[in-house]
């Protein structure tokens, strides 16, 4: 009987202090409105010990600074990192793409090179050209790779210059572009030529600047200026 009472007697107490006014509850601080230290934003382990988010999704967070640097001059000129990432971002050709491209531009060996010279088709059709490049490894499980490495620019570059051997030749002939010759009869380049090479409208910028190589250099001038055209629409460079 004494132990039943005393329970009973335990039980009364608790039932009474949960009916207290909660001024000796150190918790809530005396507060019996549910509100931590009665501050609505407050936190349980307190605001000088306890990172403080800010209820406003927009609001800047505490401390920071409501007064950001302006953009340097060169930001206004080239852009935000965000829009050169875009615009100058690219990736590569596939080995596909350019074996496919090198065809259809009539880029197949037939100018006339050193002697013991490779023509770009040839130097594309080597065993080894295609690990260079970048190409799938099926075998391993490896895709093409998307980005263009130093060494396969450089074989891109090995190509392109053995490549600028053909456009010159008399018989030369696109089939992407056919009735069209990159060379004139004056000895100069046409604009329908060059946009055959680059694959976009050639502007006459572009075809001013290859005769003037051309005119500096009236032996390879024309074959500089072919490998540079190519080298410049078909890669990052």
């Amino acid at each position: 009987m004494k132990r039943i009472a005393l329970t009973l007697i335990v039980g009364a107490a608790v039932a009474l202090a949960g009916c207290s006014d909660g001024t000796s509850d150190s918790l809530s601080n005396g507060n019996n409105n549910g509100v931590l230290g009665g501050n609505p934003n407050g936190t349980a382990g307190g605001e000088d010990t306890t990172f403080d988010h800010a209820n406003d999704p927009g609001a800047a967070a505490p401390g920071a600074d409501t007064n950001p640097p302006t953009e340097a001059p060169v930001v206004k000129v080239v852009g935000s990192p965000e829009v050169t990432s875009r615009l100058h971002a690219c990736g590569k050709l596939t080995v596909a793409s350019l074996g496919t491209m090198l065809t259809s531009r009539g880029l197949t060996g037939a100018g006339t090179r050193p002697a013991g010279a490779l023509s770009g088709q040839a130097i594309y059709m080597q065993g080894t050209t295609a690990a260079a490049l970048g190409a799938a490894n099926y075998n391993g499980r490896v895709p093409e790779a998307p980005f263009a490495s130093t060494s396969s620019m450089a074989k891109v570059f090995d190509i392109f210059t053995m490549a600028s051997y053909d456009p010159i030749a008399a018989t030369w002939a696109a089939p992407a572009c056919p009735g069209v010759k990159v060379i004139g009869t004056d000895g100069k380049f046409t604009k329908d030529g060059i946009t055959c090479l680059m694959g976009k409208p050639a502007r006459d910028e572009h075809v001013a600047i290859a005769n003037d190589a051309i005119a500096k250099n009236p032996t390879d001038g024309a074959k500089i200026a072919i490998a540079a055209l190519l080298s410049a629409a078909h890669t990052c460079q």
